[in-house]
């Protein structure tokens, strides 16, 4: 048995057994098989994400997590962290305790032992060698143009759903608050969308919309926005326990405290449901309140709505990508332009929503929610022309999942150049990957295993 083992060095031979088809089975005696292995965490949390495997006759889908020792799971206190719930399988080397795989809400995960399989003879290969063995790479190699066709057909197909759910949406809500939820759930990123569109609910658009429009000074107004959104959020430093109180003798910080308080409406969240632990400072979820507090007042005129509808359909196509990001970026000004925390200041970027978080928002948002109010009252002209805006989008700030995905593939940067084919593999990624649907995958191979050589034909894409 080697010893004083590294973690990284157990996942790299956890990886060596993956791409080397080893036959596997838990401490608990039941076959295990790898579907699809997932993608290496980009932050706190489980080792690797959406992965799936099968164990007997079941089939599980969420992380996987590595230790040296299977004691590191108490150690960790990994078995009172409800991050960890979503855990499918537990490797380790050694199995050094008797207690089992626990989580937080009670239940219990599969544990295997790579010290069985005669580690000595496992390399300990980088990530990449899962992604080698995968059948997709070898495709993504012999059919380049094919697969750059099924991606985007698959950015269409993820558009098109986008599409639907506002077209659902705009059935019970008003238009004004529908995109509004749609640019908090943007804003809270990955791992605070739940409680953006939590605060959504709380604050809707009409609340907000209403403070902006008061009497005062501009400071007046967006000390109002501020206050009625950090202290419904619970975000203010009086809400929380994991902040120092002298913060509040920031005038602007306490100036904000004062106003919550005379306000006299405390429905306010719990500020243990937001993640601010390990979020990078420019994604914030303070300083994108801040941000939506100041697009609430640079439309107070017209509101949201208004003005973003009359941006996308008066600017000319070969300038709506670069404008329209410009309708909703906003830099910091008082006390945020240095802040991303109370108490707590960060000088790098002045931005409060920047051009890559404004794109995003363009993309995923107000392009498709443009495209389902067409297709609802018939208005052709707009909605084509979102439909077009995003067909010729230029790409967006690649994120971790789309990262994975070309490395999967192994794409160039440079061949995924549009947001079309960004989203595409998006779509492919949770449609089909992390659902282990990997037979019924449109990618090439499986069509040249069945004979279909035709380069022409496009492929089809199951839903």
């Amino acid at each position: 048995m080697k010893r004083n083992l590294t973690e990284n060095q157990v996942t790299g031979i956890w990886q060596d057994l993956i791409s080397s088809r080893h036959e596997l089975t838990t401490e608990a005696g039941e076959p295990l098989k790898v579907v699809y292995p997932g993608r290496v965490s980009d932050g706190a949390g489980a080792d690797f994400q959406d992965a799936v495997i099968t164990i007997g006759q079941r089939i599980l889908k969420g992380n996987i997590e590595v230790h040296v020792k299977s004691s590191d799971w108490q150690t960790h206190g990994h078995h009172r962290n409800p991050a960890y719930n979503g855990i499918i399988l537990h490797v380790v080397m050694q199995h050094d305790s008797r207690r089992p795989t626990s989580l937080e809400n009670g239940g219990t995960v599969p544990v295997i032992v790579l010290g069985k399989y005669e580690e000595d003879k496992l390399a300990c290969p980088p990530y990449s060698s899962i992604i080698k063995a995968l059948p997709c790479k070898k495709a993504a190699v012999r059919y380049r143009d094919r697969l750059l066709k099924m991606i985007d057909i698959a950015g269409d197909m993820r558009f098109d759903e986008k599409t639907a759910e506002f077209q659902t949406a705009l059935k019970v809500m008003e238009a004004g608050q529908c995109l509004y939820r749609g640019i908090m759930r943007a804003l809270g990123y990955a791992r605070n969308q739940m409680p953006f569109l939590e605060l959504a609910e709380r604050v809707p658009l009409q609340a907000i919309e209403q403070i902006a429009s008061l009497n005062g000074t501009g400071r007046d107004r967006l000390l109002r926005l501020q206050a009625k959104l950090f202290g419904t959020a619970g975000l203010l430093p009086s809400q929380r326990q994991d902040l120092d109180r002298q913060v509040t003798d920031t005038p602007w910080v306490n100036d904000l405290e004062n106003e919550w308080q005379i306000s006299g409406n405390h429905n306010a969240m719990s500020f243990t449901g937001w993640k601010l632990f390990r979020i990078r400072p420019a994604n914030s979820p303070l300083r994108r309140l801040a941000g939506m507090s100041c697009l609430a007042l640079r439309y107070r005129g017209k509101g949201i709505l208004t003005g973003l509808l009359e941006l996308a359909r008066e600017t000319p196509m070969e300038k709506a990508h670069r404008y329209l990001e410009e309708g909703l970026m906003v830099s910091g000004d008082e006390y945020w332009a240095n802040h991303f925390d109370f108490g707590k200041t960060w000088t790098l970027n002045p931005w409060l929503i920047g051009r890559s978080r404004a794109a995003d928002i363009v993309v995923n948002v107000l392009l498709p929610f443009v495209s389902a109010r067409g297709r609802i009252f018939n208005l052709t002209e707009p909605g084509e022309k979102a439909s077009n805006l995003y067909r010729t989008y230029p790409a967006i700030q690649e994120n971790t999942i789309q990262r994975h995905l070309r490395t999967q593939f192994g794409l160039k940067t440079t061949e995924i150049n549009s947001a079309q084919r960004q989203q595409g593999l998006l779509h492919i990624y949770k449609k089909w990957c992390t659902q282990g649907r990997c037979g019924e995958c449109p990618l090439p191979h499986v069509n040249f295993k069945s004979g279909t050589t035709s380069r022409d034909r496009p492929p089809v894409l199951p839903a």
